[in-house]
């Protein structure tokens, strides 16, 4: 195995902060890249105030502290972009043109850097400047209503209240949208030896979670499409699909049921209109059986099935173990996990560096052996607060 991760030697210098650019950071650091995290100075990226959130969003990467609103901070920061390789930020559209670091204003001087900017709605148009974080993208994108139509077609759904997730689904899939578009980009410049610009927005990624429901929604009294419903058994609750006609004939024989094979009702394009119906007749067989043995049933017929596991189960499942899913991180709180990219390359080694850096660790390191600062410039530099 290759000690050589496929992004080594590659230089990024991550504006961002929060969640969706600090992810695709992460991913790059984790695959190799060397990635200077540039925060302002004071409280850094607000997200420092959860170490563990921090460590989990920004582990392996270096970081240092620039005054952006300055000139010699910002002059810095062309040094450092200057060297880049990729350029990520997540700030307002607009924000890096007034600090002179936007695409257009280093590209000429910069001709093959992969610059990308994160934002809710995009660089351009008339809802480039609202503020967005991930509920904000997910109502704005359709995916809440999509997500509580498919709930599934119960009399009243259209006046249901809309789903509000604390959990952040935009940015991270926004994140590993940016993440692939600067692989797409990199391998651009080893064909061209040119950078290119890309702008990829939380709404739109959002967006492509739900193909089915746009092309439905073009359609005149189109059919329901989706939609799973939990299943209950003696102790809690269980995930099964019944999507295929080989899934539904699995179910039976499980259930002992053939005679659902001629109930109308169950027809392969009657079953998801009908799921309610088909719920409570698979109800009347788990209900008197444990998850584990639902599970164990289901999924030797090929009816695919899951236990919902809490969040806390993750870390001793099997099947995470075995593939080495988790890193341990250790700071002042003491040890806990960090979940690892959730793809593995045969030719990489460990994947997550777990250590994050502390607000402003490598600014003289990184001036020093990046821009040539001598120790009493960076000390000037600091004593200005233009870094820190």
């Amino acid at each position: 195995m290759s000690a050589v991760k496929p992004l080594s030697g590659l230089n990024v210098i991550d504006f961002s902060m929060a969640y969706a650019g600090p992810i695709c950071g992460r991913m790059l650091s984790d695959c190799g890249a060397d990635v200077i995290k540039v925060e302002p100075l004071g409280v850094g990226d607000g997200v420092r105030g959860d170490a563990r959130i921090f460590t989990h969003f920004n582990a392996g990467k270096r970081g240092v502290q620039i005054d952006l609103s300055t000139s010699e901070g910002q002059q810095l920061a062309l040094g450092l972009i200057d060297q880049a390789d990729v350029v990520i930020e997540n700030y307002r559209p607009g924000i890096m043109k007034r600090f002179g670091l936007d695409y257009a204003s280093v590209k000429t001087q910069c001709p093959s850097l992969v610059y990308c900017s994160i934002s809710g709605f995009g660089q351009t148009g008339p809802a480039a400047q609202r503020a967005a974080y991930a509920p904000i993208a997910h109502a704005a994108s359709g995916y809440d209503t999509a997500h509580m139509n498919a709930q599934v077609h119960t009399d009243d759904s259209t006046k249901a209240r809309p789903p509000a997730s604390g959990i952040m689904i935009a940015d991270m899939l926004t994140g590993a949208y940016a993440f692939g578009a600067i692989q797409t980009a990199l391998l651009g410049r080893f064909n061209t030896g040119l950078g290119d610009y890309i702008d990829v927005t939380m709404m739109e990624s959002m967006m492509t979670l739900i193909p089915a429901q746009q092309q439905a929604a073009q359609i005149a009294d189109s059919p329901p499409r989706g939609g799973f419903l939990p299943i209950k058994a003696k102790d809690g609750y269980i995930m099964a699909c019944i999507v295929t006609d080989k899934n539904f004939e699995g179910l039976c024989h499980v259930i002992h049921r053939e005679d659902l094979h001629q109930d109308d009702r169950f027809e392969r394009f009657n079953r998801i209109k009908n799921l309610h119906h088909l719920v409570v007749e698979i109800e009347k067989w788990s209900v008197t059986r444990t998850i584990a043995d639902c599970e164990a049933q289901l999924n030797s017929t090929g009816v695919p099935c899951s236990r919902y596991n809490a969040v806390e189960d993750l870390f001793n499942d099997p099947q995470l173990q075995h593939r080495g899913t988790f890193s341990i991180a250790e700071d002042e709180e003491g040890e806990y996990f960090v979940q690892n990219l959730p793809f593995q390359l045969a030719s990489q080694g460990e994947a997550t560096l777990p250590v994050a850096p502390e607000a402003g660790k490598h600014t003289d390191s990184v001036l020093k052996d990046s821009l040539g600062l001598d120790i009493e410039t960076i000390s000037t530099l600091r004593t200005n607060q233009i870094v820190s």
